[in-house]
C-alpha cells in the first residue's frame, strides 16, 4: 500500500477511502446483512478488498477534517508480558 486515498462525493454523499487503486475498483460487496445500504467494501477482480464506501455521510461543503493515527498492533505475546 502505497497511501491512503479518501474521497468525497457531496452529491451523493458518499464517502470512499481507498487502501488499493481506485482504478481496480471492480464493485462493492455489503459488509453485512445489519448495513446493508450504508457500509460497502471496494473489491478489485480478484475479488480483494481495496477499500469502503459509506452511504450518506454529510459534511459541510469545503470541509473534509482528517485525523490520521497510526500505531503498530500488540500481539497476543506481547499482551501477555505487559499485563
Amino acid at each position: 500500500m502505497d497511501k491512503i486515498r479518501v474521497r468525497f462525493d457531496p452529491t451523493d454523499n458518499t464517502l470512499q477511502v481507498f487502501f488499493g487503486d481506485p482504478g481496480k475498483m471492480a464493485y462493492l460487496s455489503p459488509i453485512d446483512e445489519v448495513t446493508p445500504e450504508d457500509v460497502f467494501l471496494i473489491k478489485d477482480e480478484e475479488n480483494r478488498v481495496i477499500g469502503f464506501e459509506g452511504h450518506f455521510y454529510h459534511l459541510e461543503p469545503g470541509t473534509l477534517p482528517i485525523e490520521m493515527e497510526t500505531m503498530p498492533l500488540l500481539r497476543q505475546a506481547d499482551r501477555t508480558r505487559q499485563g
